[in-house]
């Protein structure tokens, strides 16, 4: 997990990097060098022999729907692991909970908590989900080695029904994990919760600046696939945001819906 944890910090620092505001930044800083640490994640060092610490963090919007998919999203990718263990196999996993008030609904006011209310919230028990797909991928072993590598089949808990989908293909990410189907409404501008991801990192300044004479803070919005339910609007623009780091940057970054990513550099009051 560690590994995954930072291998997502290199991906997301590539693609400041990247950006305009990312090369901006690394031109007027003069920088010619960089490591991996931890406490901040990277050290920059300049022509003038200056370090520079930056450190990166992930915003996810508090959410029932993205706590229930992150929740299911975390048993597949256990699922995954243990197919390549026991079975030296890789797979892929896509987990979508059938909504049984779609087909229940009777009266008008259960139409509207369908419509009003899509996706679902519950926790539903890890290992009676774990234990049930495991079981799917060692009855159908020989079967994802064949064409068409794929097997779709259905397991029932606490009385809820999931559909469960398991290629030998990657998923639409490129890697091979657990993918969850859920809908939820997004929130707009929760500027306030962006600021306690921010304090929490505020708190931890004083450990950061021992590796390093200044630091900044390099923030990415995880996408909607992991559970992410918001965004932004011009408000962002607008915020002023207490920091006690040099600059703070915030980052949207998707490989499938590059339209929507974004660098910015927020405004901040020290």
């Amino acid at each position: 997990m560690a590994q995954d944890k930072k291998a997502e910090e290199r991906e997301y620092l590539n693609y400041f990097l990247a950006s305009d505001v990312g090369k901006k930044w690394y031109k007027e800083n003069k920088i010619k060098s960089h490591i991996e640490t931890e406490h901040p994640d990277f050290v920059f060092t300049t022509e003038d022999n200056h370090i520079i610490g930056l450190e990166i963090t992930k915003f996810i919007v508090k959410s029932k729907h993205g706590q229930a998919l992150q929740h299911l999203m975390s048993i597949g990718n256990q699922t995954c692991a243990y197919a390549q263990k026991k079975h030296n196999l890789n797979i892929s996993v896509l987990i979508d909970k059938r909504d049984k008030r779609k087909w229940c609904a009777r009266t008008r006011q259960e139409f509207l908590d369908v419509i009003y209310n899509p996706g679902f919230w519950d926790i539903y028990n890890k290992n009676e989900i774990k234990s049930g797909i495991e079981r799917i991928i060692d009855r159908n072993v020989e079967k994802l080695k064949q064409w068409p590598h794929l097997i779709k089949e259905t397991i029932q808990v606490q009385d809820e029904y999931f559909n469960i989908t398991i290629t030998t293909f990657p998923n639409m990410n490129s890697k091979f994990d657990c993918a969850v189907n859920n809908e939820g409404y997004s929130k707009e501008d929760p500027l306030d919760e962006l600021q306690e991801t921010i304090d929490s990192k505020n708190k931890k300044i004083s450990n950061y600046l021992k590796k390093c004479d200044k630091c900044f803070l390099l923030v990415y919005i995880s996408d909607v696939s992991t559970g992410n339910y918001c965004h932004f609007t011009n408000s962002l623009k607008k915020y002023l945001f207490s920091s006690k780091f040099e600059n703070i940057f915030l980052c949207q970054w998707n490989r499938r819906f590059k339209d929507e990513n974004f660098v910015y550099t927020l405004k901040c009051s020290n």
